[in-house]
């Protein structure tokens, strides 16, 4: 195997700090998250900025993702020949049930939404593009682990016992989440209620390849109340059609020889993990 650059490595790294939560770092912040010496994160700092990665805040201190970030990475979707296929989908969710509708892809234990598009309810919670949650809090996360072998579910989850949680709500133990499965096996779709924020059920369908193995997901996600099970049937429905009409014109591409595959929407996996 060749051998890695390590200023590379740091410099990814570094850009792996910045989150939603966490959007402006300053030089001390860094250092001590990467273990470096501050003279060094600052001629880090220096070379990605004078490539457009990061940038200076404009409050003068600390730094934050830079335009460059940005459009290298909305490259990932425009690369996808299928991402036009998710998009239509998506507007006719929104049309079909006036929810949110969302398009994800798994990165190991998270969801990574990828795409969504706002609904029409007066009533809403927006997860923004980017947004990372544990798989198994979410409708999308759930259609995708019930299309899996117990193998590939350790893949993601690994052999923990005790889960990562967002509400009160969720899931926090593995043998809940062994049976939540078996349920979703049955059901056909994903349902996650309050699981990763108060006040939103989701309900969600995997999208597969031509041999059966997930590769992204869809959802839709409204206020449940008061609850309403006919409802969620009938928006369940919808969501499954949508996403078998995805999973069959993906098959379509795949006999057309554009080499789709269950890794058309891959995430490698991050710099040190």
């Amino acid at each position: 195997m060749p051998e890695s650059s390590k200023t590379v490595k740091n410099a990814l790294t570094l850009l792996n700090c910045f989150s939603r939560s966490r959007p402006v770092l300053t030089t001390s912040e860094l250092a001590r998250q990467l273990k470096l010496a501050r003279t060094n994160v600052m001629r880090l700092l220096v070379t990605l900025e004078t490539c457009g990665f990061v940038e200076k805040h404009p409050g003068g201190v600390g730094y934050r993702i830079g335009l460059r970030a940005f459009e290298v990475g909305t490259l990932f979707l425009a690369a996808n020949p299928l991402s036009f296929l998710v998009l239509r989908a998506l507007d006719e969710l929104v049309a079909k049930t006036q929810c949110t509708a969302y398009f994800a892809i798994l990165d190991k234990d998270d969801i990574v939404i990828l795409n969504y598009r706002e609904g029409t309810l007066p009533i809403r919670f927006i997860w923004q593009v980017g947004d990372r949650l544990p798989l198994h809090t979410t409708a999308l996360g759930k259609a995708m682990l019930a299309h899996m072998s117990v193998e590939e579910i350790e893949s993601h989850i690994g052999n923990r016992q005790r889960l990562r949680g967002l509400t009160e709500k969720s899931i926090r133990t593995r043998s809940e989440l062994d049976e939540d499965i078996e349920r979703t096996r049955e059901r056909g779709w994903g349902l996650a209620h309050e699981e990763s924020h108060a006040g939103l059920t989701a309900v969600g369908s995997a999208i597969l390849d031509d041999a059966g193995h997930p590769i992204a997901a869809i959802s839709i996600s409204c206020l449940d109340y008061p609850p309403n099970p006919e409802r969620l049937q009938r928006f369940a429905v919808i969501v499954q059609n949508i996403a078998r009409d995805v999973s069959r014109k993906i098959a379509e591409y795949k006999n057309y020889g554009s080499g789709i595959s269950r890794d058309a929407w891959a995430i490698p996996h991050k710099v040190g993990s």
